[in-house]
């Protein structure tokens, strides 16, 4: 049995850890900004952890299933990409930032990253949403 044989089920796991995680990172931002402290203690951060690594994982699996190269399909490296901007920006937004505003700033940074991100995979193209307004 292949791969190919469970692409729409990889690909419905893959996007329900996209919604989680982008959930999951928006309630722990802001809640963060609320002031409360359960955003950064483990039981959150090891939800992270789990959460990521399903994305990763179902992402890898999707691109085995898929034999898409990075390089030749510049959507998915624009999309590699721009998850280590998301990455950096989360970190900056959940620990790094030292004022209320800052957290704001990278909060809302990331969260547009990871926007950009979804509207790259959607459109398969590295321009992600601009693609739609410049054809």
């Amino acid at each position: 049995m292949s791969l190919i044989e469970h692409y729409a089920a990889l690909r419905q796991v893959h996007i329900g850890f996209v919604a989680a995680s982008g959930t999951l990172f928006a309630l722990r931002a802001f809640a963060s900004l609320a002031g409360a402290r359960w955003p950064l203690a483990l039981p959150a951060r090891a939800a992270s952890w789990v959460v990521d690594s399903g994305l990763l994982g179902a992402g890898a699996l999707l691109w085995a299933t898929l034999q898409i190269n990075p390089l030749l399909q510049t959507w998915l490296g624009a999309k590699l990409l721009l998850l280590l901007v998301y990455i950096g920006l989360g970190t900056m937004a959940l620990r790094r930032a030292r004022t209320p505003a800052a957290r704001l700033a990278w909060t809302l940074a990331a969260l547009g990253c990871f926007g950009w991100m979804v509207a790259t995979a959607l459109a398969r193209d590295p321009r992600g949403p601009l693609s739609w307004l410049l054809p």
